[in-house]
């Protein structure tokens, strides 16, 4: 058990069971976002539900509190901390303090469960690293939406004005026929008239959904399986921690030692 005030604080919120409970207060102040949604709920049972936020944003600050005081500056270098405090603060301005703004910013209360389960922090952390991936494959992705739009406007603005008659509604007609949104309704008339029409359709739904955002998957998942990697590698935070928890125990056993130094042996015979 640590003598540190600190380390005992610590060692509370880290704690399985208090995690567990923050997270189920969590979901039940969602749960009680939502039903403020029906004026008949709020007709019925307002001062109940109104009630059960003030108890759970009280939890919540207590939480930060002791979250400060056993982290002490290391709170304020993690943005997941940040985040959480940045909630808790929002939630202690009034609602009638403003307009209808801060009561949508009252569901970020609700995304307090990225930084409070592990699973779904360790999901947008990877999705941050695979950033740069991401970005690359866009600009892939509009390069050959660009390629395709001026050529469809050159080669059926005459057959389907309304489709392909200009670039933007080239774009806009690419982009239904990508995510299969009435993509018949576009293809097909302009197929019956030009019957290599569908060679291109085809091609275009080849190299922008099978190829393109399938590449958006597979970024996605090697930034997922190379966090989960340094997740079960120890960082130099841990090496600290355990570094630190040595050094106490050190001290411990050097403060038994002098006490022992100095406790008179007993005489023979008494």
């Amino acid at each position: 058990m640590p003598t540190d005030p600190r380390a005992r604080v610590r060692r509370l919120v880290e704690a399985r069971p208090f995690q567990r409970a923050i997270i189920g207060l969590i979901v039940l102040n969602a749960v009680v976002l939502g039903l403020e949604t029906f004026p008949r709920v709020m007709a019925t049972a307002g001062p109940v539900l109104e009630t059960v936020n003030h108890v759970v944003v009280g939890v919540f600050v207590v939480e930060v509190v002791l979250r400060i005081y056993a982290d002490g500056r290391a709170f304020f270098r993690d943005p997941w901390s940040l985040f959480d405090l940045f909630v808790v603060v929002v939630a202690l301005i009034p609602a009638s303090a403003g307009s209808e703004v801060l009561r949508v910013l009252r569901l970020l209360r609700v995304l307090r469960l990225l930084s409070t389960v592990r699973s779904m922090r360790m999901v947008i952390s990877a999705l941050a690293t695979a950033v740069p991936g991401i970005a690359a494959i866009g600009g892939l992705l509009v390069m050959v939406v660009y390629v395709f739009a001026v050529s469809a406007s050159t080669l059926f603005a005459a057959e389907a004005p309304e489709a392909f008659g200009d670039l933007s509604r080239s774009v806009t007609s690419l982009f239904r026929i990508m995510v299969a949104d009435g993509w018949a309704d576009i293809a097909v008339p302009i197929a019956e008239r030009q019957a290599w029409a569908w060679a291109y359709f085809i091609g275009f739904t080849v190299v922008s959904t099978f190829v393109v955002l399938n590449l958006f998957v597979a970024v996605t998942v090697e930034a997922m399986n190379r966090r989960h990697d340094e997740e079960r590698e120890p960082g130099p935070d841990a090496d600290a921690r355990v570094l630190a928890e040595v050094v106490a125990l050190r001290a411990q056993l050097t403060r038994l030692e002098e006490r022992l130094a100095t406790t008179p042996a007993p005489r023979d015979g008494a």
